[in-house]
């Protein structure tokens, strides 16, 4: 059962809000809906049913739950067989068992910003766009399968609905044919289109139907005995509800679930169909979770034990892959479960026991305490999904004080043992959490904001909702009593309320300052570049002074980049030795990762595809360079007729060029200077950086200078950015005056390129002109699409076309420049950032 969002998954996600607040949206109706229909339910009678549960009950919903999350391994197993992807049966049962316990938790994977179900599917091996089809393909196995039982049951057991649900029997089996006319028509497209033909979309259907008809047993055994409806009018019924959860978006379905079922099974007295669902929860969602967890804990226990190491070595690298997320749901689970201990009804046995041994004042500590770890757990669940070590030692020992608290609220032993579970599942996955950044230095998602303060509203209404028999009073807040329940509700909601805005609102408003640096030496930088063989000639902005470098071990290259959001965003290709450049950007990524931040590359050629490939990052090409081979340079012939023009004219008007060496350009620092500063006030602009040079006398004086001077004067500057082995030039800064003549740009591009000719180099680069050259194919990628559309239609703005033309007219050759990123959805924001870093600031974006 559970039906998973089949978007790719990115390592740092910008939220949608609009699902986000539809979600919200969606768990208030559901929290009004459950508080309507449990009007004067009693908390305590609901206990009274749980307890009761009968043993073969439970076991029954023990089996069905297997035999469900059984029967998702053979349908994964079947999926990938039609794919030509079959893996090893342990290593898909392993996997496909995490994947369904992690997905039925999370829900729709819209809220997470990014699928986990397919970054677990690539601990197969698999690649992003395959473990994208198997999600796929199991979403609509898992909604064909709920189509056709929900119809079934709907003919079949027509006259059960007159009487349970007050449907004409006539309406539902009306409402069944169509259902079951839609799985028809889907089998039938679905035969043609998807991999398998008729034989495996039916294979998968079948097993989706086994699925659905076990999940919906795990709930029908648990339901209490005076439920009159029988199983086969069930199920229509609890597919609904499991449908109706998974489109509000919220994790688990949790709320609108419920409340459907409340709303639609009849069940007399309410509290055992509570109980039920108290029941269900547990056996089919936390229940999993931590076999799932146990089974990693073992594997990467293996994995880490050098005389066991080799064996279940694969199993090991799946689960210290997704490790963390199950163990961040089960950090956020017992948060939660603590909580909701907190703010119920203390069952009276236990805490008169506890009353026997422990001062008053102790248990009511305690129980405020309780109350407070809660919270914490439920915040440190995100720093466990990233993987941090401070996380992880945090929850480790929030976890042992949660179970001393426990036991000494006043609670059974019974109600620590849960926290125990899991306490000692985390203890024995410790390899899995190897980031060293501080958990303070962390901050929380919008979903995970969302989704604790969803937590908090719901656990302070089931309070609210448990005591509304007791009249208020202000002196409520500052009773001490034994059996005082109310009076304990009321300062844990309110202490934890507290604490949680104080919390975030520091988390959300306090500056994420990046830890400072000691910048490399520039002699050092300048020695890399000299003696590099493995260095195009946007290396040179590695002396701007606004980067961060990573080094080689022999400190011989290096990967320039800043910090942006949650990323290390590289300019350009890695500099310096060939040999190195590969294991350079492994440790380059290793670095990021360690510190919970993604990589990207900006500006890279079409040879670094095979490595970034190589590390897992999505490609999206952002525009064409102008590259002139120089051997075939010339000013002869009728095409460069224009070109021969204006070069001689600009000679006969007075322009004289030259090319000043960087040991020479003091000199003239002056001069440059100010035309420097009247080309920006012409232009109101404002310097740029990161992947732009900037006027700066210590960075110009390291770079020849390409000069035009009319009448003696110089009027126009452009600085070369050198090459290794002279092998390409480019062009840089260019910047003139207003008393230089109109055409001097055009005569220091070709009096640049004639000299660069003379020197030896073999190519002069004129610059990127953005978005060029990008698909408008309507089966073009999205990002291409719409960067083709801007690129024709958005001249107002940027003169795209315009720079493409200008740089047309020297006879260029226009090869790619791409950008990569850690998935496709992170492309857009990436990009984003790289202008932000470029500009100086968001601010500073709409500056020319």
């Amino acid at each position: 059962m559970g039906t998973e969002a089949d978007k790719p998954q990115a390592e740092k996600q910008r939220a949608n809000p609009v699902p986000l607040m539809f979600a919200l949206l969606a768990f208030a109706l559901a929290i009004y809906a459950i508080h309507t229909r449990l009007d004067h339910v009693s908390m305590h009678l609901v206990y009274a049913r749980f307890s009761g549960l009968a043993l073969p009950a439970v076991l029954i919903a023990l089996a069905g739950m297997l035999a469900s999350y059984g029967a998702a391994t053979l349908r994964d197993s079947l999926t990938l067989r039609h794919l030509g992807l079959l893996r090893p049966w342990r290593d898909t049962a392993f996997v496909s068992f995490t994947a369904q316990a992690v997905g039925n938790s999370l829900g729709e994977a819209e809220l997470t910003g990014a699928s986990v179900r397919s970054r677990i599917y690539g601990g197969l091996g698999l690649s992003e766009d395959e473990s994208q089809a198997v999600s796929r393909l199991t979403r609509i196995s898992l909604t064909v399968g709920a189509l056709l039982l929900s119809g079934l049951g709907l003919v079949f057991e027509a006259s059960a609905f007159p009487v349970h649900f007050g449907m004409p029997d006539r309406v539902a089996i009306a409402l069944g044919c169509v259902l079951l006319a839609l799985v028809v028509w889907h089998v039938w497209n679905a035969s043609l289109l998807l991999p398998g033909g008729l034989s495996g979309v039916l294979g998968r259907v079948a097993v989706s139907l086994a699925d659905w008809t076990a999940a919906g047993l795990v709930l029908f055994a648990l339901l209490p005995d005076e439920t009159a409806i029988g199983f086969a009018a069930f199920v229509p019924v609890f597919a609904l509800a499991c449908l109706a959860g998974a489109m509000s978006g919220l994790p688990g379905g949790i709320g609108v679930f419920e409340a459907v079922i409340l709303l639609l099974v009849p069940a007399s007295p309410v509290e055992g169909l509570v109980a039920s669902l108290i029941a269900f929860r547990a056996i089919y969602f936390l229940v999993p979770l931590v076999i799932a967890g146990a089974g990693m804990s073992r594997s990467i226990l293996r994995r880490h034990v050098p005389a066991l190491q080799g064996v279940g070595r694969g199993a090991g690298d799946v689960a210290a892959l997704f490790a963390p997320v199950v163990f961040g749901l089960l950090a956020f689970a017992s948060g939660a479960y603590m909580l909701i201990a907190a703010m119920t009804p203390a069952l009276p046995a236990p805490l008169k026991a506890a009353a026997h041994y422990l001062p008053l004042p102790v248990i009511e500590l305690s129980h405020f305490l309780a109350s407070v770890v809660g919270l914490f757990l439920l915040i440190v669940a995100n720093g466990l999904a990233r993987r941090l070590s401070h996380a992880w030692m945090v929850a480790m020992g929030l976890l042992t004080v949660g179970i001393g608290l426990t036991l000494t609220k006043g609670a059974s032993p019974g109600e620590a043992l849960p926290l125990v579970i899991v306490l000692i599942i985390l203890g024995l996955s410790r390899a899995a959490f190897y980031r060293a950044t501080p958990l303070a230095a962390t901050r929380l998602t919008p979903v995970m904001t969302l989704a604790i303060l969803a937590t908090l509203g719901a656990v302070i209404w089931l309070g609210l909702f448990s005591y509304e028999h007791v009249e208020y009073r202000n002196e409520l807040w500052w009773q001490v009593a034994l059996h005082g329940g109310t009076s304990r509700f009321l300062r844990a909601a309110g202490g934890v309320s507290v604490l949680a805005f104080l919390y975030l609102a520091w988390n959300w408003l306090r500056p994420l300052h990046t830890p400072p640096e000691d910048a490399p030496p520039l002699e050092e930088v300048r020695s890399i570049l000299a003696g590099a063989d493995a260095a195009r000639p946007d290396a040179a902005l590695a002396l701007c002074g606004d980067k961060r470098f990573h080094f080689s071990p022999s400190r011989r290259s290096f990967i320039m980049f800043a910090v942006r959001g949650g990323n290390w965003i590289a300019m350009g290709e890695p500099v310096g030795l060939a040999e190195e450049i590969p294991s350079l950007v492994w440790s380059f990524r290793e670095a990021a990762d360690a510190a919970g931040a993604g990589i990207v590359f900006y500006a890279m050629g079409r040879d670094f595809l095979p490595l970034a490939v190589d590390l897992g990052l999505s490609v999206q090409k952002i525009g064409e360079t102008a590259i002139v081979p120089l051997a075939e340079l010339s000013l002869e012939g009728s095409d460069r007729a224009r070109l021969r023009q204006v070069y001689n004219r600009a000679g006969r008007d007075g322009l004289s060029f030259d090319v000043l060496a960087p040991q020479d350009v003091s000199a003239h620092m002056e001069r440059l200077q100010a035309i420097s500063d009247e080309w920006l006030d012409a232009h109101g602009g404002a310097e740029k950086g990161f992947s732009l040079g900037r006027f700066d006398p210590d960075y110009i004086a390291s770079f020849p200078i390409a000069i035009a001077r009319f009448e003696g004067e110089i009027v126009a500057f452009a600085n070369l950015w050198p090459g290794a082995g002279k092998r390409e030039i480019a062009i840089d800064l260019m910047r003139f005056s207003a008393a230089a003549p109109r055409a001097v740009m055009d005569y220091l591009f070709v009096s640049g390129m004639l000299w660069a000719k003379g020197e030896g180099y073999q190519r002069f680069d004129l610059g990127m002109a953005p978005l060029s050259g990008l698909e408008a194919h309507r089966l073009a990628p999205a990002m291409s699409r719409i960067g083709a559309f801007l690129f024709e239609h958005a001249n107002a703005v940027y003169g795209f076309e315009g720079l493409r033309a200008y740089k047309d007219k020297f006879h260029p050759v226009w090869e790619p420049l791409y950008l990569a990123a850690p998935n496709a959805r992170a492309l857009p924001g990436a990009l984003a950032d790289v202008g932000i870093l470029t500009s100086g600031g968001l601010t500073q974006m709409f500056r020319k």
